[in-house]
C-alpha cells in the first residue's frame, strides 16, 4: 500500500485523511507528488497540513461586489434628483423614490421579460434564445432599445409628478437625464460584478437593495415607528416566523431532488470529476431539479388575484353586485384560499410541462449519447416529468399561503425572500467551486433551460472537465420570468476551448471537426472550414 506524503495534497485537504493507491504508480493523481510506501496512518497528522491558499483573484472579486452593492444601496439616499428639496419632503415620501437612483433595474427587468416573450411567440425569433452567446446578444441590444423607451416614460412621470406635488422645481430634462443616468450607472455595475465579481450582477443589485429596504420596514414595525405601538409577542411570531418557514422551503425545494448535481469540487488536475452522477466512461441522466415550474404560477396566480379584486371592488362601488355576493372571496380566508390553490396547482401542471417537455428531453439527451455512446440511456420519459410536477405543488402552494397570513415584513412577498435563498445558494456554490477548482473559471455558454445545463454539465463532468453552473439555482426558481440572469456554464480556463466544442456539438449541433490525417496536403483555414458540415435544421432540443 502506498500513500501521498504531502500535506498540501488536495485529497487530503478535503477529506482530512492522505490518499492511498494499492495499484502500481509512481505519483499521486491529485497532486503529483512522489508516493511513499506503508499505510496512510504513518503520514503527517491534519493539523500539520499547509492552509490552503486563496484562489487567484478571489479577494478582488469580493471588493468588486461589495463596491457595487454599497453604490447600489447608499446611492438612492444620498443622490437625490437635481431641484428636489429634502426638507419639504412629505413623511410618506422616502428619499429613494426621488433620487438619481429612482428607476432602479426595473425597465431593465421589463424589457427583458417582453423581448423573451416576443422571441417565444414569433417562429424566427425563437432559435436566437438557446444559440449560445450570439444569440442572446441579439436579444440583449433589443432588450436595451425597448428598456431605454421604458425609461423615458416612467422618468417623464416622476418628473411630472415632482412637479405636481410641489417637491421640486419643473426642470423636466435634467431629471429625466439624471434618472437615466442613475439607471445606466446601475447596468454597468451589474455587468461588472457579473464579469469580476461573484454571481450575477443583475440578481444582486436587484434583491440586495429590496432587503436592505425590507429590513428597515421590518425595524419600524417592531419598534412601533409606522403603527405607534411595538407590537406584542403574538403578533411579532408570524412576522418573523413567516419568512423562516419559506427560507426553509426555499432550501428544502431547492436541495432535496438533486442535491447531487450541486458538488462541484474536483480533484487538482480535473482529470476526474468528484461528484456523483457522472464517471469518465459516460454522462448519467441528471435529475430533473424543483420547482419544475419556478415560481411562475405563484406571480401569476399573485396578480390575477389582485386584478379580480380591485373588478371586483369597482363592479360593487358602481353597484352592479351586491357586497354579500362577494364578500367571501374580499377577505382572506376559506373560498379565496382555495381558489388560489386550485389554480396554482393547475399553472404548476401547465409551466412544468411547458419547461421541461420529454420530446425536448428525448432529443438533446440524443446529441449526448452521440457524442459519448457510454452514457446512460434517458428511459424515464413522461414519468419523471410528472412525477416532478407533482413534487412541485406542494412548496409552491406554501408560497401562496404563507404570504397570506401575514401582511407586513419580509413574509409579504411571494417571490423576493424564495429568489433571495436561492441567491445566497449560488453564490455558495460558486465560492466553492473557485476555491476548490484549479485556475480561473470563464464563462463558456449562456443557458435558459435548467434540465440543458444539467446534461451538459454532465457530459463535461463525463469528460474530466470541472464545470461550475452558475446561476443553477435562480434560474431554476425564476424560470421564464429572469431572463436577464442565465445559466453560465463556467470552467477552467485552460479547458475553455475543448468545453466549447462539446456544448456546441451537444446544444446546437453542430457537426465536429473532421479530422485530418497526417498525410494529407496543408489546407488553408478557409478551405478546412468549406468543408466540414453545416449545422443541421433546428430539432426539438433547439427550438
Amino acid at each position: 500500500m502506498k500513500f501521498c506524503p504531502n500535506v498540501a495534497c488536495p485529497h487530503r485537504q478535503h477529506t482530512g485523511t492522505p490518499a492511498e493507491y494499492d495499484v502500481d504508480r509512481p505519483d499521486c493523481a491529485d497532486c503529483g507528488a512522489e508516493l511513499a510506501d506503508g499505510p496512510a496512518y504513518y503520514a503527517a497528522p491534519m493539523a500539520e497540513s499547509a492552509a490552503r491558499p486563496l484562489p487567484p483573484g478571489f479577494v478582488s472579486r469580493i471588493v468588486v461586489t461589495v463596491v457595487a452593492l454599497a453604490v447600489a444601496i447608499a446611492g438612492p439616499r444620498l443622490v437625490p434628483l437635481p431641484g428636489v428639496d429634502t426638507n419639504v419632503l412629505p413623511p410618506s415620501t422616502s428619499l429613494v423614490n426621488v433620487s438619481m437612483f429612482a428607476l432602479g433595474l426595473r425597465p431593465i427587468f421589463a424589457a427583458a421579460l417582453l423581448v423573451e416573450v416576443v422571441a417565444w411567440l414569433v417562429p424566427p425569433l425563437r432559435p436566437l434564445r438557446h444559440a449560445g452567446p450570439a444569440g442572446r446578444e441579439k436579444l440583449g441590444r433589443a432588450m436595451i432599445f425597448v428598456a431605454m423607451g421604458l425609461a423615458l416614460a416612467q422618468a417623464y412621470a416622476i418628473s411630472t409628478w415632482m412637479y405636481l406635488a410641489e417637491i421640486g422645481t419643473y426642470h423636466s430634462v435634467l431629471v429625466i437625464g439624471s434618472l437615466l443616468a442613475g439607471m445606466s450607472l446601475l447596468v454597468l455595475l451589474a455587468a461588472w460584478v457579473t464579469r469580476r465579481g461573484l454571481g450575477s450582477g443583475y440578481a444582486l443589485l436587484f434583491l440586495v437593495p429590496e432587503l436592505v429596504a425590507e429590513g428597515e420596514r421590518l425595524y419600524e414595525i417592531l419598534t412601533g415607528m409606522i403603527t405607534g405601538d411595538p407590537p406584542t409577542a403574538a403578533e411579532i411570531a408570524p412576522i418573523l416566523g413567516i419568512p423562516v418557514l419559506l427560507v426553509a422551503t426555499t432550501v428544502a425545494c431547492s436541495r432535496w431532488p438533486a442535491w447531487r448535481d450541486e458538488r462541484v469540487r474536483t480533484r487538482a488536475a480535473g482529470a476526474e470529476p468528484y461528484r456523483r452522477g457522472a464517471d469518465a466512461e459516460g454522462a448519467i441522466p441528471p435529475p430533473l431539479r424543483l420547482p419544475a415550474s419556478g415560481l411562475a404560477p405563484v406571480l401569476v396566480v399573485a396578480s390575477l388575484d389582485a386584478l379580480l379584486r380591485m373588478l371586483l371592488k369597482i363592479l360593487t362601488a358602481v353597484g352592479l353586485f351586491p357586497f354579500d355576493a362577494i364578500a367571501w372571496y374580499l377577505h382572506r380566508d376559506g373560498g379565496p384560499i382555495a381558489v388560489l390553490l386550485v389554480l396554482t396547482a393547475a399553472l404548476v401542471l401547465v409551466f412544468g410541462w411547458q419547461f421541461q417537455t420529454p420530446t425536448a428531453r428525448q432529443a438533446l439527451w440524443h446529441r449526448v449519447r452521440q457524442f459519448s455512446p457510454a452514457s446512460r440511456p434517458l428511459d424515464e420519459g413522461n414519468a419523471e416529468v410528472l412525477a416532478a410536477l407533482r413534487k412541485s405543488v406542494l412548496p409552491l402552494c406554501i408560497f401562496v399561503i404563507l404570504p397570506l397570513l401575514v401582511d407586513v415584513g419580509p413574509g409579504s412577498s411571494s417571490s423576493f425572500l424564495p429568489l433571495l435563498t436561492v441567491l445566497v445558494l449560488d453564490l455558495v456554490a460558486e465560492i466553492r467551486a473557485r476555491s476548490h477548482i484549479e485556475g480561473e473559471l470563464v464563462s463558456v455558454w449562456p443557458e435558459q433551460r435548467v434540465f440543458a445545463a444539467d446534461m451538459v454539465a454532465a457530459v463535461l463532468r463525463s469528460e474530466g472537465i470541472p464545470v461550475l453552473l452558475r446561476g443553477i439555482h435562480y434560474r431554476t426558481m425564476a424560470r421564464f420570468l429572469h431572463p436577464f440572469v442565465p445559466i453560465e456554464v463556467m470552467v477552467p480556463e485552460s479547458h475553455a476551448a475543448e468545453a466549447t466544442r462539446i456544448v456546441r456539438q451537444i446544444l446546437s449541433g453542430e457537426a465536429p471537426p473532421p479530422e485530418v490525417r497526417s498525410d494529407e496536403p496543408d489546407k488553408t483555414t478557409a478551405q478546412k472550414m468549406r468543408q466540414r458540415k453545416k449545422k443541421p435544421a433546428g430539432d426539438e432540443a433547439t427550438a
